[in-house]
């Protein structure tokens, strides 16, 4: 309902500014305590008539329906640091977030000084939400000239659709899979058993380029490959033998690279490692989200938990490495942190650089993702992929001098579980407490018990009174056979 109202000390008001829907709410609140400052008793404002070309609205504007379940909460923010109840606690804002959120805030204090000159509102706090129709702000200011705080509630609605532009997608363009590895020819089998069993079954339009760095088993591994793959003999392979004996996974990539663009094994890439599993229609969105000259995918990679961990919690057995591999809270999580999966075309890798030779644990990755960060032609597409998963493995992190030793930490500590089963790992070791299937489904139903406790107590007098029903027709049938032997 739009209507026009005289603005009073309890009264909402909303402005129309350009960009952002401004509702004030000018209230008393008592004892204030301001940062640096005693107490200071808040007098009641007074504010003058509001111009008659403001709108008002009902101060909780219509907003979608929440539940228990769905609920649509704020994120708080104080300064440069935001708060937040789903992933990191509290962080630094990211520039996208501070460039929204200041010229809100700035937008927001305008508005109070407009209304009043002399107040010099300062920022406080706020919080922020995203509906679906658009951002929803509230922002505390505080007045050292009237000693009062005032509260902008704020909307900004989302502009109308708009097509950037639209393309066909070959979903037949060969996508050529490096891997870089030295030893570890055991894990190298079963990824090769899985992309023939798995992946190319249902998605032929691929090349393996293998970039093997010296060492004892070298010779094995080209064997192993030769075996494995003979089966589909039209899908076309390189073995790349690296005459270095200290592996460097830039390094192996370059030289992948460079082999690819020589031997013409497919000009879209996909930098891979041996304890990556791939869903075939993985391949078609590394196809659709890169373009030559304009797009390269950084997928989020899925990372399995210790499945010796995770699964007797869910009293389960572990299951086949196949049957693991899907999206589940309970059994992994987004490698937000990794970058090291990545598709694009053999001139935008060159364009960027390539990737740093590197020979302690990570840092390549990030380097190469951060050139293209840079590079303003070229937009990088981040995004969660389900088709794409990080296999648990044992991590070794020995180089204590290394940059990235704490970072190898941090990650060898995060894919061995969640928050709650290291707990109650924790839990079982210090209290003893048997804790196998605690977390398996069956104990979600615990709220059934008191119906179920209901229905046992009624099928028991049911059965009572049934069996005191028999017990009277036995007695009865008994003193009539009685009756009828005397008679």
């Amino acid at each position: 309902m739009v209507a026009r109202r005289r603005c009073s000390t309890w009264t909402t008001v909303l402005c129309v500014t350009p960009a952002i829907l401004v509702t004030l709410y000018v209230t008393t609140i008592g004892q204030w305590h301001y940062p640096g400052d005693a107490d200071v008793s808040v007098a009641p404002y007074a504010s003058t008539e509001e111009p008659e070309s403001w709108n008002f609205l009902e101060e909780n504007f219509q907003y979608p329906k929440e539940t228990i379940e769905e609920s649509i909460p704020f994120r708080y923010f104080e300064g440069i640091k935001t708060y937040q109840s789903d992933g990191d606690a509290v962080r630094s804002m990211t520039q996208h977030e501070k460039s929204l959120l200041m010229k809100a805030r700035d937008d927001g204090a305008k508005h109070l000084a407009d209304m009043h000159p002399d107040s010099k509102p300062a920022f406080l706090s706020g919080r922020y939400r995203w509906l679906p129709d658009g951002i929803e702000y509230d922002f505390h200011y505080y007045s050292r000239t009237t000693m009062e705080t005032k509260r902008v509630s704020a909307f900004q609605k989302l502009g109308p659709l708009r097509i950037v532009k639209y393309f066909a997608v070959n979903q037949k363009e060969v996508v050529n899979i490096i891997v870089p590895l030295k030893g570890r020819v055991s894990k190298y089998v079963t990824f090769l058993n899985h992309l023939i069993s798995d992946v190319l079954p249902y998605d032929e339009d691929m090349t393996l380029t293998v970039v093997y760095f010296e060492d004892d088993f070298m010779q094995s591994a080209e064997e192993v490959t030769r075996e494995t793959l003979a089966s589909f003999p039209n899908f076309k392979w390189s073995f790349v033998p690296v005459n270095r004996k200290e592996f460097s996974r830039g390094y192996g990539l370059n030289v992948g690279v460079q082999h690819a663009e020589k031997e013409n094994m497919g000009q879209l890439l996909f930098f891979c490692d041996v304890d990556v599993r791939m869903h075939p229609d993985f391949f078609q969105r590394c196809r659709s989200n890169t373009q030559l000259g304009q797009q390269v995918y950084y997928p989020v990679v899925f990372s399995l938990y210790n499945p010796s961990l995770v699964y007797p919690l869910l009293d389960r057995d572990i299951p086949p490495t196949p049957e693991q591999l899907l999206v589940d809270q309970d059994t992994g999580f987004w490698r937000n942190f990794g970058f090291g999966m990545s598709c694009m075309y053999i001139p935008d890798y060159k364009a960027s650089g390539g990737f740093p030779d590197i020979s302690t644990w990570g840092g390549e990755d990030t380097k190469l993702y951060e050139n293209f960060l840079n590079i303003k032609s070229i937009k990088v597409i981040r995004s969660p992929d389900p088709g794409l998963f990080h296999l648990y493995h044992k991590k070794e992190c020995n180089d204590i001098t290394s940059l990235t030793y704490p970072s190898c930490l941090k990650s060898k500590a995060m894919t061995e579980g969640s928050q709650l089963q290291l707990g109650l790992t924790l839990v079982k070791l210090t209290d003893g407490t048997d804790l196998e299937g605690i977390l398996s489904k069956r104990f979600y139903y615990f709220w059934l018990i008191k119906y179920l406790a209901i229905v046992l107590v009624v099928s028991v007098l049911a059965n009572l009174i049934q069996a005191v029903g028999l017990l009277r027709n036995t007695g009865y049938n008994a003193r009539l056979n009685a009756r009828i032997r005397r008679h």
